[in-house]
């Protein structure tokens, strides 16, 4: 049985307590450097243990199309501003409220740049809330695997425009999907022979989205 939230399959973790897990990171960025005040731009840096720290928090996935670290590259993912910075004045102030912990998102680069223009108001901000889950009931997962709005939402322009900025229709969100399904099968499959297979699959499936993701740039 697949899961309601239609970034995970049933191989996935679910998000747990990603509040109090980003309250902990936030305190030890403090107690590691105490004059930090932007903690955007401690988290943000790929080589740094703060990175991988925060990207664990999201289980290493995006938090609005689901697709993973791993299948795809490192270079793939970003660290985002769910409330963009430019909704925020153009202070040291304003930038250490833009890059507060709990604005901050692990996400893949193509939803992360779609969005970053993106205002998010009120009631918007909860409603597509990513660490609680709402957004879950905003978007579905089909049978193709496509990503589709929610009949609740679907007459809904700021969903529809949010849903078109992240490029959520894409077909790279259909293969990025199948793909999380045949990790999560090559990992609990035991069968040695089978799990080559799998393993081949999952890595001609990879090549194919990458060939196809290149060749609409």
């Amino acid at each position: 049985m697949e899961t309601k939230d239609y970034r995970n399959t049933k191989y996935c973790p679910v998000l747990e307590q990603v509040g109090r897990k980003k309250r902990l990171l936030e305190e030890k960025i403090k107690k590691d450097s105490p004059k930090t005040t932007i903690l955007y731009n401690k988290v943000r840096l790929r080589q740094g243990i703060y990175h991988k720290e925060f990207a664990k928090i999201y289980n290493e996935k995006c938090a609005y199309c689901g697709c993973m670290w791993g299948i795809l590259p490192t270079e793939s993912f970003e660290v985002d501003h769910f409330i963009n910075e430019a909704s925020y004045p153009n202070t040291k102030e304003g930038r250490a409220e833009a890059g507060r912990m709990e604005n901050l998102v692990w996400s893949c680069f193509t939803c992360n740049r779609g969005k970053h223009d993106m205002l998010i108001e009120p009631p918007y901000d909860m409603i597509l809330n990513v660490d609680n889950g709402n957004i879950a009931n905003v978007f579905v997962r089909e049978e193709d695997y496509s990503i589709k709005i929610a009949d609740t939402y679907k007459n809904d322009k700021f969903v529809l425009s949010f849903y078109k900025a992240l490029h959520l229709e894409y077909e790279a969100r259909r293969l990025d999907y199948l793909a999380l399904k045949l990790q999560g099968k090559y990992k609990n499959e035991a069968d040695p022979a089978r799990k080559q297979k799998l393993g081949e699959a999952l890595y001609l499936l990879i090549e194919k989205r990458n060939t196809f993701v290149e060749g609409r740039k």
